[in-house]
């Protein structure tokens, strides 16, 4: 049976004060990592400090702009300093914006890509910088949207598009140091990001899930737990969607009818 254990494992998890990024910090803290967020809101990462330090958690916490290279690169030190390395790296800070491509505002479209894409390409630097030595593990946060984008978020799905791309060259190119490179493809999960689109639509969007609900965060963290444990060791480069059967077929919901039928079983 497996057994995920962090024990003295060094984590970072990049925008982990709220949803999966939380429980993914939450979940890897529970299995005895050490475990370090940042996110840009000094208020959010103190009060999660607090929280999980209430717990007999050890954490670690900072604001920091993960879009920074300087910055960020400070922060991989100041982790290293407190917990004798850096093990994990997880880039999961990402943004949302709601626009069609074209409607954009410039602005919006820079800071987009810079939290989304530049922050892995940031992560993976730092990772390369802390782990070459000794070997460690780079996950990245892609999502559905690279595999299907929808209207409305094009540019959202053209960042985690390119995530995906370049977790695969990223794990040739860090393979040489021993650092294992995934990314996790979360599905429609109800975060507080994700919310308000699911109040809207929700009844219609779980009709293309094969298992005919929403996910959770801890759907998410556990399945990144994995990729991260040496239970994954002979795993890179590869995009683990975490998606209920998100349009595995394009009737999910016949099988449900099917099912409620007294000859189901037959």
């Amino acid at each position: 049976m497996m057994n995920l254990d962090f024990t003295g494992k060094s984590i970072v998890v990049t925008g982990g004060t709220s949803g999966i990024g939380l429980d993914i910090a939450t979940l890897l803290a529970e299995l005895g990592g050490k475990v370090s967020i940042c996110a840009r809101s000094a208020d959010n990462v103190a009060g999660v400090v607090e929280r999980l330090r209430a717990r007999n958690f050890t954490v670690h916490g900072k604001a920091v702009d993960v879009a920074d290279s300087r910055a960020m690169f400070a922060y991989a030190d100041e982790v290293e300093a407190a917990f004798g390395g850096i093990d994990v790296w997880i880039n999961n800070a990402a943004v949302y914006p709601q626009y069609q491509i074209v409607d954009t505002p410039e602005d919006v479209w820079e800071s987009t890509v810079a939290i989304n894409m530049r922050s892995v390409y940031i992560g993976a630097r730092i990772a390369r910088q802390k782990m070459a030595s000794k070997g460690g593990v780079l996950i990245n946060a892609s999502s559905f949207a690279a595999l299907m984008p929808s209207v409305g978020s094009g540019l959202y799905a053209a960042t985690k598009a390119a995530v995906s791309s370049m977790t695969k060259v990223l794990a040739a190119e860090l393979a040489p140091y021993g650092i294992r490179v995934n990314c996790y493809i979360p599905g429609l999960i109800d975060t507080p990001m994700t919310r308000p689109l699911l109040e809207r639509n929700g009844d219609a969007m779980r009709q293309s899930i094969a298992m005919n609900r929403f996910g959770g965060g801890a759907d998410v963290a556990h399945a990144v737990a994995f990729l991260a444990s040496p239970y994954a060791g002979y795993v890179t480069g590869a995009a683990l969607e975490i998606s209920g059967g998100k349009f595995c077929v394009q009737n999910p919901m016949a099988a449900w009818a099917g099912a409620a039928s007294p000859e189901a079983g037959d």
